[in-house]
């Protein structure tokens, strides 16, 4: 039955949910990214921006969903990362905006209706040329179609599914109202995570789980996006950002914080340097506000901030090096065990291997000249890696990570292709390294697997957000297990993975 209120566990259900969703289309929306700069980011940006959330809420553990909210706000402030991910605070903001003023403990679809009002207006005031075709546009359809639904009766389910319909009409719009996406053939990719976003509530809100991206399938959004441009191995169009240039716009992006001014003094501030560069993005007040611009004047859009207050935090990043960043990524290769994890892992972009005997590594690593991260789904798979790695005359760096299906799946979960092979194997090894798993082999009763798991995941949920069920050959019953897990724990997230032929009876990763 679907939720009538949002309360505490149900906000931080949505946060994990959402980053969930933007792991899995990361890849997909840094293809699609040609507005404002085509600089192939937007699905990292967002993913870093609500990454911070959940961090700060994991840190902080609020035990009330007001605190939860304004924790929430400022993490994805202080942690916003690019246009779309300023843009995404303002969301968050709203949440807390609205709870503030009515004072309670759980958010009906009135007040969701507000929040998603209040987010638009935020954004849209916050953009210094703001312009149609783009995320503000699905934030406001989204917030308009809310209101709508709200003003004729519907309760917390009919507005989240009105907003979705909304926001989703208006992405696919993006691709002919604005001239840029038009010319490339893609909808806005802001527009898309924002929509991610929504629909992550309304899995929340229904109570559906799984992962964010089925196997095999594709949105709308995506497909129609796939259809203007060449496809390549990972399901996306490799060079869709790359068809535009940043030769007539500035070299920098410069973000920063800025504390100790006032609602003039970063009027003031807009003002400056929205005559100095372009896509400027002002989101926050009234202590603290993050401020995001590109611009060719590094010294002066400094100045002006110095000017205005307390600046820090500064991140100034020039396009041409994030290019040649980009073009030094590492190879990903998955190797798996069952046909269900394979479809995961080539979801996320990552090359598959079926095997790891010493013919197939020499085969498939020996010549290749590029740093590779190779994600392993068993022990015994991990050490013939190494052992081949060991004795070849690779020439480049092959980094074998994870020795379990689920933590394969955590890795593919944070995988970024357009980050250079450090960043990459940093953050996959991190992801593989929160997981707490357990392999259960069959030869028991199915009663006894269910009950061997069920103690395990008992001893290994306080503090934890997320476990992934991969089940083996002639499993039947993991789903009711998720559903016990779910009903037990209504904070966690849970998704099954049916990896059949290949994998134990049931593999728990935690994390």
């Amino acid at each position: 039955m679907p939720l009538a209120h949002l309360d505490l566990v149900a906000l931080r259900r949505w946060v994990i949910t959402a980053r969930a969703d933007l792991a899995a289309y990361a890849d997909a929306l840094n293809h699609l990214n040609v507005f404002p700069v085509p600089d192939g980011d937007t699905g990292t940006n967002l993913l870093m921006t609500v990454d911070g959330a959940l961090a700060q809420l994991g840190d902080e553990a609020p035990s009330d969903i007001q605190h939860a909210a304004a924790t929430m706000s400022e993490a994805t402030l202080t942690s916003a990362r690019g246009n779309s991910g300023v843009i995404l605070s303002q969301l968050t903001r709203g949440i807390a905006d609205v709870l503030r003023e009515v004072d309670d403990d759980t958010l009906d679809g009135h007040h969701v209706a507000a929040i998603l009002s209040r987010a638009a207006r935020l954004a849209r005031d916050g953009v210094s040329r703001p312009e149609g075709g783009t995320v503000l546009s699905v934030a406001s359809a989204a917030a308009s179609a809310a209101v709508a639904a709200d003003a004729a009766g519907a309760e917390l389910a009919g507005v989240v599914d009105a907003a979705v319909a909304g926001a989703g009409e208006a992405l696919i719009r993006t691709r002919t109202e604005h001239e840029v996406l038009r010319r490339a053939g893609v909808v806005d990719a802001g527009g898309a995570g924002y929509l991610l976003v929504i629909e992550a509530l309304q899995r929340v809100v229904r109570g559906d789980g799984g992962l964010a991206m089925s196997p095999g399938s594709a949105p709308e959004w995506l497909r129609i996006s796939l259809d203007s441009a060449a496809v390549g191995p990972s399901g996306v169009p490799p060079d869709v950002c790359a068809s535009e240039s940043y030769d007539a716009g500035p070299a920098y992006e410069v973000m920063f914080l800025i504390a100790d001014s006032d609602d003039a003094r970063v009027r003031s501030l807009k003002q400056r340097l929205d005559a100095l560069g372009d896509s400027l993005v002002v989101a926050g007040g009234p202590h603290l506000w993050s401020v995001h611009v590109h611009v060719d004047d590094v010294a002066a859009a400094v100045n002006h901030a110095v000017d205005a207050g307390r600046p820090h935090r500064f991140v100034i990043s020039r396009f041409a090096d994030e290019d040649r960043a980009r073009a030094r990524g590492a190879r990903v290769v998955a190797i798996v065990r069952s046909d269900g994890v394979a479809e995961v892992a080539q979801a996320a972009g990552a090359e598959v291997l079926r095997s790891a005997t010493q013919e197939v590594l020499h085969e498939a690593f020996a010549g290749h000249d590029v740093d590779t991260i190779v994600l392993c789904a068993g022990a015994q798979i991990r050490q013939e890696v190494e052992r081949w790695a060991t004795g070849s005359a690779y020439r480049t760096r092959l980094r074998p990570v994870a020795s379990s299906s689920v933590e394969m799946i955590a890795a593919l979960a944070v995988l970024d292709h357009e980050q250079p092979f450090e960043t990459q194997l940093t953050a996959v090894q991190d992801a593989a390294d929160t997981v707490v798993w357990r392999e259960i082999v069959g030869g028991d009763s199915d009663d006894v697997v269910m009950r061997q798991a069920r103690a395990f995941i008992d001893e290994s949920v306080p503090r934890r957000e997320l476990v992934t069920l991969v089940a083996g050959e002639h499993v039947s019953w993991a789903d009711d297990l998720a559903a016990q897990v779910r009903t037990a724990y209504p904070h966690l997230e849970v998704q099954t993975v049916v990896g059949g032929a290949g994998e134990p009876t049931l593999t728990i990763g935690v994390e």
